[in-house]
């Protein structure tokens, strides 16, 4: 009892986080969508999605393996092995910048991005994932307190920087870029020397060792992470290619009010791998039928939320977004079936961290992300913006039906006995 409650309120903390920095868009939705045209608003969306990609290639992904370590190393050993990481960081990202920065030309016909923003979108990028080492420290350790909190400041320096370019100031998409960069990278450097402080960032002493350790763990993620952006973010790009920008700006509406649920199921899963890893290594068995019984309710709860977002999904855009993105209502349905699938993922995938096996995961989630931009290609062709929102939610079924049958593989759990005696 006493395990579930601190379950219960480490789930409360995170989702309040999730919701403050996560649910910055969807808490501007209404100003941003009655100031801005559907233009400017694709704009920014491109934007989003570019900072996503260049997230999978800065870092090498190494930074999930953060996580995972700290559970299996000494605090000299962890702070060697964070340092490690930050190093790698620092090097990819310098590669990284001088590659778009000589590739610009096509990538601005990609996104539709300046080549200024291109280039410091590589930077902010890193600044995010350096946050990201620090919050997931935090998360391992059991501190959602500390974790929200850094995450609402840097949420609320986020939206006033925006609202007051925007409104104050009269900027168009370029005050939205210039808000959330500039808490991204204040809060990346403070980052920084909150590791410092706490003792993370120190010389090296086996950095060669630390180094072939988080790059085996990391860069096999990077098709898994690819193909997740092949699922999320792919669609963006084909619509502002076979439509156009504006297209793009109608449908990450609905991309913004889908995600309601995906804050939702994020939060809940920030709390809950902890938990289940402790669970899984325990000497005195593992609670497995309880476990899955329990996941078994939460797949049913999150699609129920799911199709009631659907039917509402009318009335919220009427309220949230006003009549230019009115379009938006009939992908609403299909994006939050999407992000419950997402969430039905998140909850199987956290057996194949626990046994390391990131290969497999990686190989499944890059082919279902080629799965998806044929789906995404055929569909916007046949049926506008709503069939991106069809093939966003097939792809993420397979994804989740995918990774449950790996797992199953790599740590079998009795899904078909839970309810038996």
């Amino acid at each position: 009892m006493i395990v579930s409650q601190k379950l219960g309120q480490s789930a409360v903390i995170y989702l309040a986080a999730n919701i403050a920095n996560a649910g910055v868009p969807f808490l501007l939705l209404p100003i941003l969508t009655r100031v801005l045209d559907p233009a400017d608003y694709g704009i920014i969306a491109m934007f989003a999605v570019t900072l996503g990609v260049f997230a999978a290639f800065v870092g090498l992904s190494v930074h999930g393996a953060v996580g995972v370590r700290y559970f299996q190393y000494t605090s000299d050993k962890m702070a060697d092995f964070v340092t490690t990481c930050l190093i790698i960081l620092m090097s990819s990202t310098i590669i990284l910048a001088a590659i778009v920065f000589f590739a610009s030309p096509y990538l601005t016909l990609a996104t539709g991005l300046p080549r200024n923003w291109l280039v410091l979108g590589v930077f902010i990028a890193a600044a995010q994932i350096a946050g990201q080492i620090r919050l997931s420290l935090w998360q391992v350790a059991g501190k959602p307190i500390i974790y929200g909190a850094f995450q609402f400041s840097q949420t609320l320096t986020n939206a006033l920087l925006s609202i007051y370019l925007i409104l104050a100031v009269g900027m168009a998409w370029q005050g939205r870029l210039i808000g959330q960069s500039v808490a991204l990278v204040s809060f990346g450097t403070l980052a920084l020397l909150w590791l410092y402080m706490a003792g993370f960032i120190v010389r090296p002493r086996d950095f060669r060792s630390h180094a072939r350790d988080a790059l085996r763990f990391g860069v096999p993620l990077i098709p898994h992470v690819l193909g997740g952006l092949m699922i999320v973010a792919v669609d963006r790009f084909i619509i502002t290619g076979l439509l156009d920008i504006a297209s793009a700006g109608i449908y990450m509406v609905a991309v913004q009010i889908g995600q309601v649920l995906g804050l939702l199921t994020d939060a809940f899963n920030k709390a809950y791998a902890p938990w289940l890893m402790r669970q899984l290594s325990r000497s005195d068995g593992t609670p497995e039928k309880a476990i899955v019984r329990g996941t078994y309710i939460y797949f049913a709860v999150i699609v129920v939320i799911a199709l009631s977002i659907g039917v509402a999904a009318p009335q919220i855009i009427s309220v949230m977004a006003g009549s230019a993105f009115q379009n938006a209502d009939a992908v609403v349905i299909y994006m939050a079936l999407g992000y419950a699938f997402s969430g039905c993922y998140l909850m199987v995938t956290n057996y194949i961290f626990f046994e390391s096996k990131t290969a497999i995961l990686a190989y499944m989630t890059f082919a279902v992300g080629l799965l998806n931009i044929a789906l995404t290609y055929w569909l916007v062709g046949k049926n506008g913006i709503v069939g991106a929102g069809q093939a966003f939610a097939v792809s993420q079924f397979i994804a989740f039906v995918g990774t449950w049958g790996l797992a199953q593989r790599v740590h079998p759990m009795p899904w078909r006995k839970a309810f038996s005696s």
